[in-house]
């Protein structure tokens, strides 16, 4: 993104990863084009806004979807690639003091929780420096095989663990199990929840990413409250950080590879239900799945798909696409 060309109306939102404006090669050039978002332009996952694109006001983008700004007019909602125009979509009523202009105690909830981010460094510094005077401490009162073979390992071990374990504790201390439900962004709940993904991916990412593809993450994934079968592959880098494990249901010999969108923010509002991969069904890489969708047994989606809000996708079957299709 080059910023001098980008401007951005008011009350515009973006959700993770978009893609504003990236250059476009023509033989020996690269082309750069201004972009203008409208006011109250909301910009779902994966996103892409071309280059020379200006869009109108009120409008919603949805996930992993090409705009199209010969297509799209004031006030509609889009989807997809090609593009095309949803003709409803679940639209939740709330106050602007929730949404868009919070009152006083909101405002300053939220940047509690906010400021907290600051100290998010101080925990690994701690627990490095306790690891480090531990065994400073043991080198001169232990032999040297018992310190370098028992006493190193099992206090790196220790350190290691001990923030993924933080992390699970804050979890369920601050949050609990999760449930369907709509929670408006200026709400306590939702800092939290943004809270706990923050420290998630900086605090036991970093060491669950080392079990990546292995049973052992899907034990330490079933403490964090997914719901995970026997013998499911989960295949991938995405899964050492899950931002709604509670909502996430993988039944007996799935191999799951995609992404997971159990929440939204429309409307500045966090809808979240639970997803559902059945018995023996396989969901690609670059896949994304929205809240509400079920799969069904023996069922193959395919790379870079989209299983749409609610979507039920039936038994025995092959989809693909954006949105999906039988194949």
């Amino acid at each position: 993104v080059v910023p001098e060309l980008v401007t951005i109306d008011d009350e515009t939102f973006f959700a993770d990863v978009i893609y504003l404006g990236g250059p476009r090669f023509a033989g020996d050039y690269v082309i750069l084009e201004r972009i203008k978002l409208g006011k109250g332009t909301f910009l779902g996952n994966h996103s892409i806004i071309p280059p020379g694109s200006h869009l109108p006001s009120d409008i919603l983008i949805g996930v992993s979807s090409v705009a199209d700004d010969k297509k799209i007019y004031s006030g509609s909602s889009w989807f997809g690639n090609p593009l095309f125009e949803l003709p409803r979509r679940e639209v939740v009523a709330a106050g602007r003091s929730v949404t868009h202009n919070p009152s006083i105690i909101r405002y300053i909830s939220r940047l509690f929780w906010e400021l907290l981010r600051f100290t998010i460094t101080i925990p690994p510094t701690g627990v490095l420096a306790a690891w480090y005077y531990f065994l400073i401490s043991q080198k001169d009162v232990q032999d040297t095989t018992t310190f370098q073979y028992i006493t190193v390992p099992a206090a790196t071990v220790a350190s290691l663990f001990f923030l993924p374990l933080l992390v699970l504790v804050l979890k369920w201390f601050l949050i609990g199990r999760m449930g369907a439900g709509i929670h408006p962004l200026w709400s306590c709940w939702c800092s939290i929840w943004d809270f706990l993904y923050v420290i998630w991916v900086a605090w036991a990412k970093p060491v669950l990413s080392m079990f990546n593809g292995t049973q052992i993450l899907n034990g330490i994934l079933r403490l964090f409250g997914v719901s995970i079968g026997e013998n499911v592959y989960l295949h991938g880098t995405k899964f050492s950080q899950i931002t709604d494990p509670d909502l996430l249901h993988f039944e007996n010999d799935t191999t799951v590879s995609c992404h997971f969108q159990a929440h939204t923010f429309e409307d500045r509002i966090l809808k979240k239900a639970p997803l559902y991969i059945r018995k023996r069904a396989t969901v690609g890489g670059g896949t994304i799945m929205m809240y509400g969708a079920d799969v069904g047994h023996d069922t193959v989606v395919r790379e870079h798909s989209v299983v749409m809000k609610n979507e039920v996708i039936p038994p025995d079957c092959c989809f693909v696409g954006c949105p999906t299709r039988e194949v």
